[in-house]
């Protein structure tokens, strides 16, 4: 269906085809796939811009972490280059899903449609992004004998699925409060940069003390990174309930009371988004 007829239905015409739900699913795959290809349109390197932001920032750290502070580099340099990518994910998915609203004011003054379908593109296109990385990794890595796959690796889905929830309930919050309030995208900034020095990215968690370790992985994202190192990279070092016991599920009931305010909060605002924008 094309783009633009999927969006000029009126709200009546919605609410009252059975085929209301597949629309918006292929409207949000578009959207994201759309999003996806505008990205690297008219850069030289294309695509691989996306893959040379966290090589770039993984080659920083590890300069500074591996060279300077003698890290193990054979046990480390690969969980920092999943870490970083896990962790641009989430900063692309809920950076760029910030202004999705307030970017689309034409389309929301104009035409009909759900309005999380813009957030929930965003997030999608960044996902798109994270997999092909993630993919690379896979497929350069397991030759070299860098990866360790095993029974724990089947945890990786659901691993990538809490952190796209956590990161979709953010998506939803920030852009609908970023229409009201501007100075959001700078605060935001300064958010993730704190989350990323406190999610175990640059440095591996066993260098925190054994202490503080119950609060450290209270923290979503710190916990979905260690899981997802030790799903595919890590053998000896435990997952984060080996550490915290039943506090592990303090962090998946984080994700999902972070998702329901969200949502929440966009269903609140949504009426509102057209006299502001």
């Amino acid at each position: 269906m094309p783009l633009t007829s999927a969006l000029r239905r009126s709200p009546r015409d919605a609410a009252d085809t059975p085929s209301t739900l597949r629309r918006h699913i292929n409207l949000t795959l578009e959207l994201a796939w759309t999003q996806f290809k505008l990205k690297y349109t008219g850069s030289v390197l294309g695509y691989f811009w996306s893959l040379l932001k966290p090589l770039m920032l993984f080659s920083i750290m590890y300069a500074i972490f591996v060279v300077l502070f003698k890290q193990r580099a054979n046990e480390f340099a690969l969980q920092l280059l999943v870490g970083v990518v896990v962790f641009t994910f989430f900063t692309d998915a809920t950076g760029v899903a910030m202004s999705s609203i307030a970017g689309a004011g034409h389309l929301i003054r104009k035409a009909y449609f759900p309005r999380g379908i813009l957030v929930v593109a965003s997030t999608i296109s960044a996902l798109l992004t994270m997999m092909i990385n993630l993919t690379l990794i896979i497929v350069v890595a397991t030759p070299l004998g860098h990866l360790h796959f095993g029974i724990r690796s089947l945890a990786l889905p659901l691993l990538l699925v809490e952190l796209y929830v956590l990161s979709l309930g953010f998506a939803f919050l920030l852009s609908s409060l970023f229409v009201f309030y501007r100075d959001l995208g700078h605060i935001w900034e300064i958010v993730t940069q704190v989350l990323f020095y406190a999610s175990a990215i640059v440095y591996p968690s066993t260098v925190v003390p054994a202490r503080f370790r119950g609060f450290f992985f209270i923290n979503p994202v710190a916990q979905i990174v260690e899981d997802v190192r030790h799903a595919i990279v890590i053998q000896v070092v435990p997952w984060t309930a080996g550490y915290v016991g039943l506090r592990a599920l303090i962090p998946l009931g984080l994700t999902v009371s972070i998702l329901g305010f969200g949502l929440l909060v966009f269903r609140r605002l949504t009426p509102v988004f057209a006299e502001y924008l």
